[in-house]
């Protein structure tokens, strides 16, 4: 539920006059302080356990950065968001499990299909993905990454807050905000790998044909008593399981990862786990032809998952749509500010990779300005004038006959970044000093680790 934050730069603290006034007001009545509840406390046992393992390092975790770290933190913490949004008794994945040590199990998975004979095997046998919507899957993005970054600039900036905003459909999807700052910020963010639930069976499952039991086709679909079955999140390129027990112990299923995490040497293998993952998936790696660990990641293609559907904000039209989100902040708020303190920034978990050099590389230091901010001559004591795009063209217009300039003069406070920050788990990317300052994830490191 939406509160209104009375320490709010902006809103109802605007300066009398302010064009945006009664935008960042309604803006105000919709934000909500960071999430609470079984995620955050996931999120604070690993990070407690990372800073154990950064002792034991003596301050670096070798391979194990927190710009590796933080992502697969945010990986885990989606894997459990999935798990609570959309695990059913119905849909699940047989894997009859012969050749396997552990046996047959069943899974719940979000790419379409066997997490576990893709990954060993090299074979695609179709089954029903239980991927949620884009909506949903932004919506569980966003409060994730907000839940991270809210813990990271607690220890770099305690007195600096960040607060969603409730309203779906707004411009704005969260505020990072001290008191003589307030940065606006669109959120494009998606996981790398989901890891699907299993569970293990003690033998084969059967089903009756006529007037007898014969075993269960494998790979087709079954349907366990969700309720009293022991869970785990799988992780199949390591054959790794982390135990999350049954979906109606209390907390589920953030309670059983919570007490999982604690453990530093568990933390160290997720950190490992998702490491090698993203060195498939930005192609530094291989095992052969076709790396087949690259099935347990999103937008990996072939009928497994879209190629579309990229991490982070590698998505083009992710891309797409949040450079022009953050212009439209700019021009609609950061430019209108009396006070200048409104900064325009995007974020995502993992930043742009496969699609840096084509969507972000010549944009990223962009400046921009508009016609209203042209100086076209200065007055007798030699201040600029400042015309309206009007009649500043028609004084262009009128000097082209006399003569022609090669540069044109625009004033200071009606220049700005497209960009203020691009601010990613992975790796960020700043134009404004201020926001560095409270969201470095050097000096987060610092700070968790000293």
């Amino acid at each position: 539920m939406a509160v209104t934050l009375t320490d709010f730069p902006c809103g109802q603290s605007c300066l009398d006059g302010c064009s945006i006034r009664t935008k960042m007001i309604a803006l105000q009545k919709t934000l909500i302080p960071e999430p609470e509840g079984g995620a955050a406390d996931v999120v604070h046992a690993f990070l407690a356990s990372y800073r154990e393992l950064c002792k034991e390092s003596n301050g670096s975790v070798p391979g194990m950065t927190v710009d590796v770290a933080l992502p697969a933190l945010f990986d885990l913490v989606m894997s459990a968001k999935y798990a609570e949004e959309m695990v059913a008794d119905a849909g699940w994945a047989y894997c009859e499990g012969t050749g396997y040590p552990e046996g047959p199990a069943l899974y719940f998975p979000y790419l379409r299909t066997c997490p576990r004979c893709s990954v060993h095997r090299g074979i695609l046998p179709a089954v029903v993905s239980h991927k949620p919507g884009s909506d949903k899957i932004g919506r569980l993005a966003s409060d994730v990454n907000t839940l991270i970054m809210a813990e990271t600039i607690r220890y770099i900036a305690p007195g600096a807050r960040i607060a969603q905003s409730s309203n779906r459909t707004g411009d704005v999807d969260i505020v990072i905000y001290t008191d003589n700052l307030l940065v606006l910020a669109e959120i494009k963010s998606s996981p790398l790998a989901v890891y699907p639930l299993e569970i293990s069976l003690p033998g084969p499952l059967t089903v009756s044909r006529g007037d007898e039991s014969v075993s269960m086709d494998d790979h087709v679909s079954a349907t366990p008593i969700t309720a009293t079955a022991q869970m785990s999140l799988y992780v199949p390129h390591k054959d790794m399981r982390i135990p999350l027990g049954e979906r109606t112990d209390p907390g589920w299923p953030y309670s059983a990862l919570e007490t999982f995490v604690k453990g530093p040497e568990h933390v160290s293998d997720i950190i490992t786990a998702w490491k090698e993952l993203y060195d498939v998936y930005a192609g530094r790696i291989a095992r052969g032809p076709v790396d087949t660990r690259r099935w347990i990641t999103c937008g990996c293609g072939s009928g497994v998952d879209d190629a579309k559907n990229a991490p982070g904000m590698d998505r083009s039209d992710d891309l797409k749509k949040g450079t022009y989100q953050v212009l439209k902040l700019g021009a609609y708020y950061k430019e209108k500010c009396l006070k200048r303190i409104i900064r325009a920034a995007l974020i995502s978990n993992i930043l742009a990779l496969r699609g840096y050099e084509r969507y972000l590389a010549e944009v990223e230091d962009i400046l921009w300005t508009k016609a209203k901010f042209e100086v076209l001559h200065e007055t007798e004591n030699g201040n600029a004038d400042k015309n309206d795009a009007e009649s500043m063209a028609a004084d262009r217009l009128e000097s082209e006959d006399s003569q022609v300039s090669d540069t044109r003069t625009f004033r200071s406070e009606g220049i700005f970044y497209l960009f203020d920050a691009l601010l990613c788990l992975t790796r960020s990317i700043y134009r404004d000093e201020e926001i560095r300052q409270l969201t470095s994830l050097d000096a987060f490191a610092a700070e968790l680790c000293k």
